[in-house]
């Protein structure tokens, strides 16, 4: 069974998913994007890197896990956003997403694509309005004051 399909089985039993959501920014002022695998949800769109919180794992460790995992950096938080942000169910999606986005930057290693990503770049504010991102990423850019 793949990730996806496990997914779909997963959210049928409507569940919400909370995530960490990393937004890394360089000194120029973009932000890194990781584009997503075949097989996973949102297959080959762009997205904050990042993932799901597991059982008993604190915000800051699941960040740091899924970012180290996604595209091989570690990072450190610079800080917590005061915002949630949540996507409802649609007829695409069918789950309930919380984002908690943390302002972080990279202290060790270059962004690599792994794992469930297949491309990681980064992206100027500019190039990013015309883009569908994964998930709610766009609402949460345009909510931090990254977007316009």
């Amino acid at each position: 069974m793949t990730i996806l399909n496990f997914a779909i089985k997963f959210f049928r039993n409507k569940y919400v998913m909370a995530s960490g959501t990393p937004i890394i920014l360089n000194s120029k002022g973009e932000i890194l994007l990781g584009k997503r695998d075949k097989f996973v949800l949102y297959p080959l769109m762009w997205g904050l890197p990042g993932g799901i919180i597991e059982y008993k794992e604190k915000i800051e460790d699941s960040i740091k896990r899924e970012i180290k995992e996604e595209i091989g950096v570690e990072i450190k938080i610079i800080k917590k956003s005061n915002n949630i942000y949540e996507s409802f169910p649609t007829k695409e999606t069918k789950f309930h997403t919380i984002n908690i986005p943390y302002f972080c930057k990279i202290t060790k290693g270059i962004p690599k694509p792994k794992d469930e990503t297949t491309d990681v770049k980064w992206f100027k504010p500019s190039n990013i309005k015309g883009m569908k991102l994964a998930y709610n990423h766009k609402q949460v850019l345009k909510g931090e004051g990254l977007l316009k």
